[in-house]
């Protein structure tokens, strides 16, 4: 990472800056105990549905609904309805004995769960890590230009970080793919997200853009084979962090190797910090994290 380049930092959202409260089946389950379906498939018949069923509706229908101009609602009923018929066939039931009714009730319940402050949380070095930056901007220090470039619906963007402690407020540009119709590691949502940060530095460059995210073939190789530079995010211990998109494959870049991967692999933000010299503009616990 070339830090004296860089001059704009883009990042990944879910599973970089923000992870849901709880596992996501637990939720998918909760609510469907709530909604009262009848004989309910278990957590883990849920589970192994989930996988199933996300990866077909990715497949079928990119970007959560942006390829076909469906509402990212819509695309979500469609998914959750997958999720829920997969769960009864893992476990042998029978689907039809749940009603339309019963499924409206369920779904609103899901979608009401992830559009609420109890869907979503901030991670804690992610937090750390802005305010630095914040603390670093304010001390007429570098000023980094941050920005999201993200494989998620749009409801991210608009609902979901405003909801969270005003997090939309710490980013100049917002990229989503549902609203740009691709989505990582292609060079297109790359290259939205890069035409967006122009607009606030003119005459930015590719390679003084940092991307940051926690998927090695979205995040890391389709950063670097568009000519960003970039930092893999390891979450692989965090306990609600799932990378669920392990079907992708990462395209080559100039120099792509495994030891290049491991030499740009983090484990936490706080390294980001470190990595910028932003520690004497950053908290006591961060400036007190980097230095274990």
């Amino acid at each position: 990472m070339e830090r004296n380049k860089i001059r704009a930092i883009s990042f990944d959202v879910t599973g970089t800056l923000v992870a849901t409260r709880e596992p996501v089946i637990q939720s998918y389950h909760d609510a469907l105990i709530w909604a009262g379906l009848p004989n309910p498939p278990s957590k883990s018949e849920m589970k192994d549905a989930f996988k199933i069923a996300f990866q077909e509706r990715c497949i079928e229908s990119p970007c959560f609904g942006g390829v076909e101009g469906i509402s990212g609602r819509d695309w979500w009923k469609a998914t959750v309805r997958r999720v829920l018929d997969h769960s009864y066939a893992v476990g042998k039931r029978q689907k039809s004995c749940y009603t339309e009714a019963d499924f409206d009730r369920y779904f609103r319940r899901v979608y009401q769960h992830f559009g609420s402050p109890k869907g979503y949380m901030v991670l804690e070095d992610a937090e750390a890590l802005l305010s630095a930056f914040e603390v670093s901007s304010s001390s007429s220090e570098t000023d980094y230009l941050l920005g999201i470039t993200s494989n998620t619906p749009t409801r991210h963007m608009e609902s979901v970080l405003p909801m969270l402690n005003n997090l939309h407020d710490k980013f100049s540009w917002f990229v989503c793919s549902q609203d740009v119709g691709h989505e990582k590691p292609s060079n297109e949502i790359f290259e939205a997200s890069y035409q967006q940060a122009k607009f606030w530095l003119p005459d930015l460059q590719k390679d003084e853009v940092l991307h940051i995210g926690d998927s090695l073939a979205c995040d890391y190789c389709g950063a670097k084979a568009y000519g960003f530079q970039a930092l893999l995010l390891d979450r692989s211990d965090h306990p609600t962090v799932t990378a669920y998109q392990d079907w992708i494959k990462a395209p080559d870049y100039p120099g792509k190797s495994e030891d290049d991967v491991r030499q740009h692999t983090i484990q936490s933000l706080l390294e980001v910090a470190a990595l910028l010299q932003l520690e004497e503009h950053a908290s006591p616990k961060l400036r007190s994290s980097n230095s274990n």
